[in-house]
């Protein structure tokens, strides 16, 4: 049962928005671009949450993985998970300031 629920939540945190934005920040902020985010930069601290908020301010893709109710579900998670990498993340912030979104041509 215990192994049941670790592949669910790791199955679940593929999409997470911090492990998005910690894992690999360029390929993150490229697909906001891609979406036509309205943010400019995403914060390294709470980035995950940061991540969703800006994909909620792009104009609405069509799906259910991108339904507002899925992204909602997901800020709260990568809320907890951008809590336990905060160090990090906080260290990050400081040394190299805030990941900006770069707008590119499609």
């Amino acid at each position: 049962m215990k192994r049941w629920i670790v592949v669910v939540l790791a199955v679940a945190c593929t999409g997470c928005g911090t492990i998005e934005t910690v894992s690999n920040e360029s390929k993150a902020v490229d697909k906001l671009a891609r979406w036509g985010s309205d943010c400019h930069s995403i914060p390294r601290a709470f980035s995950g949450f940061s991540y969703q908020l800006c994909n909620l301010s792009g104009p609405t893709r069509s799906g259910p993985h991108w339904s507002a109710e899925t992204i909602f579900v997901d800020m709260g998670l990568s809320g907890i998970a951008d809590t336990l990498v905060l160090p990090y993340t906080a260290y990050q912030q400081v040394q190299r300031g805030s990941i900006p979104i770069r707008r590119l041509e499609y």
